[in-house]
């Protein structure tokens, strides 16, 4: 890789990276039981918002795409942790999106080991995403029925999307001009 191009895939990784910070806001926030709907929407516009920068401006590779990933991970993590200890309810369906993201993520791995190409996870990804902000949302408030309801709903979505994940899992996608495997 050329000195130009590492240099656009570290300005692209921190981009990637400063989104955490978003997080410890909203664990801030839970912590203190102030509202996290704004702080959501914050931090799912700059998780779309960065990819689409980094992509206009060629700086978008294979070590961003799992920075970016990581991150979204970690930033549900801590999120999700506050909301575990301020609403203990919750941990059931923490548990239910935590296992889902570990068979995922175990996936993705195998598939990048294998055909050393990254998972770009498009729809099925996205649902899960929004499912467990809106059962963080709804569980930050407070609203037990609520968060009930939310956490049902994000449980069966995440559940729902495993098996897409196992599409052409360690088949190499010569199709894709970046040879990324979209789901």
């Amino acid at each position: 890789m050329q000195k130009s191009q590492k240099i656009k895939e570290a300005v692209g990784i921190a981009l990637t990276a400063s989104r955490y910070g978003l997080a410890e806001n909203m664990a801030r926030r839970i912590k203190s039981e102030k509202p996290i709907i704004l702080a959501m929407a914050a931090l799912i516009t700059a998780d779309v918002l960065d990819g689409v920068v980094l992509r206009k401006f060629d700086c978008d590779t294979s070590a961003r795409r799992v920075a970016d990933g990581v991150i979204d991970h970690a930033s549900v993590a801590r999120v999700a942790s506050e909301v575990a200890v301020k609403h203990p309810d919750t941990i059931p369906y923490i548990g239910v999106l935590a296992t889902r993201a570990a068979v995922v993520g175990v996936l993705n791995l195998y598939h990048l080991a294998k055909t050393g190409e990254v998972t770009k996870g498009q729809d099925k990804q996205r649902a899960t995403n929004l499912a467990t902000a809106l059962f963080a949302i709804a569980a930050a408030s407070g609203n037990k029925k609520l968060t009930h309801v939310a956490g049902v709903f994000a449980s069966g979505v995440a559940i729902s999307t495993i098996p897409h994940y196992f599409k052409k899992l360690g088949q190499a996608h010569p199709d894709h001009p970046q040879g990324i495997r979209e789901l």
